[in-house]
Parts: C-alpha cells; structure tokens; sequence
C-alpha cells in the first residue's frame, strides 16, 4: 500500500475509534438472547467472571435433537466448523468490477438466492453498501478482522487448556486444515496470504498432497489440485460440541429458557427511553445487562439500535458423504477460483451408527431481511455447484453416496448473519441502573472463529471497560465512512475516489 492509501486506512480508523461507545456501570445479571455459538462462549466468560447469567433461545434445546429445520445457523446446518487465522475476510472484492454481484442471480454466477422481484428498499441499500466499497477500505477491514481472529486464537487456545473434554474425540476435534486450491495464480496469492499471517505450517506440491493425502489423490492425478497448504486451524463437529458446552454451562449454574422466543425491547417511558427488560410471550424479563445475539431471525427484535437492518442473510448448504478408503484424515478446505461453490468446508464426522463421513458445506445465497426467502431453483444450483467439487476432489466417495441415496437426504442449509461491511457488529445501549444492552452478530462466516473475542468484548461491555471490537464492529463504522466520504465529494472530491480527510 503506498502512502496516500495507508493514510486513508489511518484516518478511517481513527475516525472508527472515536465513535463514542455506552459502557455499563454496574449490576452482575445478565440475560442473553439467542443460543448460537457465539452467546454460548460469551455466557461461559460471563459465568465464570462471576454473572448471573439466564439463556433465552427461540428454538428447542439443541440436545433434543429436533429436526434440523427448528434450529438456527449454529445447530441447523452441518456439524462442522472451522478455525482459521483468514475466515470472514471481506467478500466485498467479489462485487467488483460490474457491483452487481447481490442482485445477480446464482444461476447468473451472482449471490441473489432471494425470489425476484422481492427485495425492498433496505435490502436495496444494504447491497448498495456491500457494493461499493473502494478496495483500501475492503483491505483495511480485512486486516481488522484478521487481527479479531488473531486474538481469537489465544482465546481458543485458553479454552483448550481450561476445558479439554470439550476438543476430544466426541466432539470431532481436529487440529490443522489442509488447504487445496484448482487454480495456481490463487493458490500463490493464498500462500502469500498465509505466509503474511503466520498461519503457513507446509507448502505442498500436488504430487505432496496426494502422498500425504490419499484420499485426493484421484483429484491430484486429474490435474484437479494446483497445490496445498497445511495451515494454523481446527475442527469440530459443532452439534456434539454444543451439546457438550450447554451441558458444562448448566453445571455453572447458567439458567436456560428453551422455546421461548424474545420478540422486543421494553424501555420506559412508553417505549422511548432507556432499556429496561426484554419482552417474551411469558412477559417481560429484567436483569442489569442484556445481550442479543439473534442471528438472522432477530431483525424485529432489534428494533429501535444501530444494527437494526444491518444484519442480512447468507445461505449456504450442506452434504455428506462416506469417508471411504483411503480415508481423509484432516478437515480440508478447497478453493475453486470462479466456481459457484468458490470454498468449501470439508470436515471430518461420524455418521448415525459411528461411520466415518465427510460434512461439505460451500456456497453464498444472499436472502437479504427474511432468511426464508428462498429461490428453490436457484437453491438447486447451489446444491449442484457443491456436488460438483465433492464429485471432483472425493470421485470415489460421491459415487458411494449416489448409489445409497445418501447425498440427497443429507442435504441442509443454513442462513448466515452478514453485514454490508463484512465485518460484525458491536452495539451497545444504555439500560436501567447503569446497565448495558449489547448486540453482536453479523460475522459472515466467522462466528464460531471469532467468538471468544465477542465474549470478551461483551465482558468488558458490561465491567465498564474499552475493547477493539466496540468501535472497530460498530454498526455505523461503514455508514459513517460513506456519509463523510459522499460530503467530501459534494464538496469538490470526485465521487469515485471515495476519500475522507485525516
């Protein structure tokens, strides 16, 4: 970056940090909203920091084992998810040059999976948004995020020594991906990438991965593989481990409320003033802070902040197949340059009866406000674009999954909470006595990856205490910038160049 664009990046961010941000001022209970892996972590540092913490989620206990469609992102979709120090970097770069990337089709090679026609005025805007990103401020953000999954990986690391019985064999961990890409110009910017983040363990040739990975040699040997990267990251199987970590947090005396959806804020003053409970069909609920974490099924509930609109839906979906001989023994994940199913997860997991199989989920549909708003045949190419990597990378275990009729009854999706921005959102409102709502959310596909830090900035929100991620994922951020940005180019800036002053 030359020295014009580093002070754009530095005046950004300053201005990002000045946002002046609520924090709480006392009071030890707290109520969260939503039951999705990233509250589930802030719950744990909230209890064992000494809250009293109560859970309420909108679908059932996730140990119950529901059918899938009762469930959120977290427990709905596959049971895999991956750590690594490069998830949820910008996706805004896709839109370039045409910016028309939401509103395209999936069938058109675009990410609109919403019926058409459907799309209102917000989600008009959110696109715009997403759209026009100059490539400075997409970098910066980037860099931004990857310093979130940085400090991730310490938080991680601490809960692996704190807590093992949570990354064991039940719950499907793996340390180190591999990762693989079709095409050698991206796989060379991706080792740059990694190389700069220190996430690099092992360069490896095709012909590398094929020995060290049999299970891709079929792939190797019709030239499908341009090259791999073993990197810095895990696995889970996140249903086991969810189920395994409602579990401890119960035994810390973390109180859940199952099936019981909140529907609002209550204030006072008739709905205008300060934050003093949330609403429920039971009535309304009182503590001293309040932390909504509702995915994409929370838009209404987050009437009245920042982030309301903010935070839109991504689908992506998923397949298993068998983890026939020669076996896959790591978690993989591929990039395909252009394909439709661009990167897919490939997670190791056991079956109903204990059988080794392969969780591959991939794809980006966007559905804007209602995550049930659904194309089903746009919805079909997705499912084909991610057949098509499984019948390309794994030849042999597709074939086994087509003659049992396995693959398509494994087929899931889940919607994913994203922002404009890419980044996530960090929001917090004043509360009664000195108290704090908080909102977090919108990580794209850095959830799971990015949740310890959300705990400890959700921690640090209600103890009175400044962190990174209150101003660099506020929800204005991105707003702001375009706001100053389009007064400086009324001004005599052109409107192209998108700059703001220091």
């Amino acid at each position: 970056m030359d020295a014009d664009g580093a002070a754009l990046v530095a005046a950004e961010r300053d201005r990002a940090d000045a946002q002046p941000v609520v924090l709480g001022s006392g009071g030890r209970s707290v109520i969260l909203a939503g039951a999705g892996i990233v509250n589930l972590v802030t719950a744990l540092s909230l209890a064992r920091d000494g809250y009293d913490v109560e859970v309420c989620e909108r679908s059932p206990d996730p140990r119950d084992d529901a059918h899938w469609t009762a469930y959120g992102a977290t427990r709905g979709g596959g049971d895999g998810r991956m750590f690594t120090l490069t998830e949820a970097d910008s996706y805004n770069n896709r839109a370039w040059p045409g910016r028309d990337l939401l509103t395209r089709p999936i069938s058109a090679h675009g990410w609109l999976i919403a019926k058409p026609g459907d799309l209102t005025d917000a989600e008009r805007r959110w696109a715009d948004d997403f759209h026009r990103m100059p490539p400075w401020l997409a970098d910066s953000y980037t860099e931004d995020i990857f310093a979130v999954n940085h400090a991730a990986a310490d938080g991680w690391a601490r809960l692996l020594e704190s807590d093992p019985d949570l990354f064991d064999d039940a719950t499907g961990y793996r340390d180190g991906i591999l990762r693989v890409y079709d095409d050698a110009d991206y796989y060379r910017r991706h080792l740059a990438r990694n190389d700069r983040v220190g996430a690099t363990r092992t360069v490896l040739t095709p012909e590398q991965v094929s020995v060290a990975y049999p299970a891709l040699a079929d792939a190797c040997a019709a030239d499908t593989v341009a090259g791999g990267l073993e990197v810095v990251g895990f696995t889970v199987n996140i249903h086991k481990f969810l189920a395994r970590l409602v579990t401890m947090l119960e035994a810390d005396g973390v109180r859940f409320r199952w099936d019981t959806p909140v529907t609002g804020i209550h204030r006072t003053d008739a709905g205008t003033g300060t934050v003093d409970g949330l609403v429920t069909e039971a009535g309304v609920m009182r503590a001293d802070h309040y932390v909504l974490s509702p995915g994409v099924y929370g838009d209404d509930l987050l009437r009245g902040t920042l982030s309301h609109e903010r935070i839109q839906g991504m689908l992506g979906v998923w397949l298993t197949v068998p983890n026939v001989e020669p076996r896959l023994a790591h978690s993989v994940k591929i990039a395909r340059k252009g394909h439709r199913a661009e990167e897919t997860n490939v997670t190791l997991g056991t079956g109903p009866s204990g059988e080794p199989i392969l969780i591959c989920g991939s794809g980006y549909g966007w559905t804007g406000l209602n995550p049930g708003n659904i194309d089903s045949a746009e919805l079909d190419v997705v499912f084909d674009a991610l057949e098509d990597t499984i019948r390309r990378f794994f030849p042999a275990a597709y074939t086994a999954a087509r003659k049992t009729g396995t693959l398509d009854a494994s087929r899931r999706v889940c919607v994913r909470p994203w922002t404009s921005s890419c980044l996530g959102v960090f929001e917090t409102v004043p509360a009664q006595g000195g108290g704090v709502l908080v909102v977090t959310g919108g990580h794209n596909t850095g959830g799971f990856t990015q949740s310890p830090v959300v705990a400890d900035a959700v921690l640090a929100a209600v103890g009175g205490r400044a962190h990174p991620m209150h101003t660099r994922y506020h929800p204005r951020r991105l707003e702001r910038f375009y706001s100053e940005a389009g007064a400086e180019a009324g001004a005599g800036a052109g409107t192209d160049s998108l700059r703001i002053t220091s």
